[in-house]
């Protein structure tokens, strides 16, 4: 029997990892699938019904990890997955997207020789500003297996010639949200909202620590209240932000703040709502999959796939136009021509599940 090991650290690799589970579960393959948890982000949300909702196991091994500089994170986690690999000796470590934990876990695994599969490779920002995009590259520079989620991704490993092979093999966030959508459809929501809204996600360092676009973000956001309602459940980084300068009365009184929100309430606002405001990367696959007007406030994606799609727009407010532009989205009813990218069908997990299970044979 192969030991598969997915190491993840933060929620939504949580939801990547369930569409692998689920696929290896059902296909027949004799292996055994041991999740471990890195602790990077410490989540309130991280429940026992978190993992019965996703119908995935509570993670096998939690290394402990927690929050604080990015080298010592890497490093920390690298030390620790070394020694659980050494307990758990795997035929094959999966790590997911960009956060820290995923270039500590793929650093001990190369050391100890052991395979390593990136699920979504390839992404690209070419922001080197943006710490992910540093640990995307990393990871995917020792990887050998380079499971890409959108057409970007394989060009961008062919260009930089990684020494890994790279395949197209759909979204495995889109798998999860397709598994969910019976439960999504009737997932509790906070009382009393309105029928019409748009709804707001920040919490990347680009729009909460800098002062000055800390304070353009809250401008534009209480002068776009004026024309939708805006729903914005609030990340424990942009409510400590706005805590920190001030800020937090004043975006009160102009938008409704929620607290956190579970995965499967947060999907249910998202795709009920007339447009979406973000700067996470996850939220903008979600919106071109449910077909939305999605406005990214930022200069750059790595998912150049949801602008191609027709739902995505990159929004600087530092930029007027780019401000008027959003202003006026909430005069726009309906939603433009949306199409939903190549394999993101719900099978990206079966896919992966064959492509570890050729390699590992």
């Amino acid at each position: 029997m192969k030991t598969i090991v997915s190491v993840c650290s933060a929620r939504p690799n949580f939801v990547k990892l369930a569409a692998v589970h689920h696929a290896l579960m059902g296909s027949g393959i004799s292996a055994k699938h041991v999740i471990v948890h890195t602790g990077q982000h410490y989540d309130p949300l991280f429940s026992d019904i978190f993992f019965e909702q996703l119908s995935i196991p509570t993670p096998d091994v939690n290394l402990g990890v927690k929050g604080g500089e990015r080298a010592q994170v890497i490093r920390e986690t690298e030390w620790a997955c070394a020694r659980a690999f050494d307990d758990i000796r795997p035929d094959i470590v999966l790590v997911y997207g960009d956060v820290n934990g995923a270039v500590g876990a793929a650093n001990a695994a190369k050391r100890s020789k052991i395979p390593i599969g990136h699920v979504e490779a390839g992404l690209r920002s070419f922001d080197l500003t943006m710490p992910e995009e540093g640990n995307r590259i990393a990871v995917d520079r020792i990887a050998d297996l380079l499971l890409c989620s959108e057409p970007s991704g394989v060009s961008n490993l062919k260009k930089e010639r990684a020494p890994g092979a790279a395949q197209l093999v759909g979204n495995t966030m889109i798998d999860t949200l397709i598994r969910m959508q019976p439960q999504i459809e009737v997932a509790e929501i906070p009382a009393d909202l309105p029928d019409t809204y748009a709804i707001v996600t920040l919490h990347r360092p680009s729009n909460t620590d800098d002062p000055a676009m800390l304070r353009l973000n809250v401008e534009t956001l209480t002068e776009l209240s004026e024309r939708i309602p805006l729903l914005l459940p609030l990340h424990h980084r942009f409510r400590a932000a706005l805590e920190r300068e001030g800020l937090l009365a004043d975006l009160d009184r102009a938008v409704t703040l929620l607290p956190a929100l579970g995965y499967l309430p947060f999907l249910r606002l998202l795709s009920a709502s007339r447009f979406i405001l973000t700067d996470s990367g996850g939220v903008q696959e979600e919106a071109t999959f449910l077909r939305k007007r999605c406005f990214t406030l930022r200069k750059n994606t790595e998912r150049p796939i949801t602008i191609e799609s027709g739902s995505n727009i990159l929004t600087d407010l530092q930029k007027l136009s780019d401000r008027q532009m959003l202003l006026s989205a909430a005069d726009t009813k309906g939603q433009p021509r949306i199409t939903v990218p190549v394999l993101w069908d719900g099978k990206a997990g079966e896919r992966i599940v064959e492509v570890i299970s050729s390699y590992l044979a």
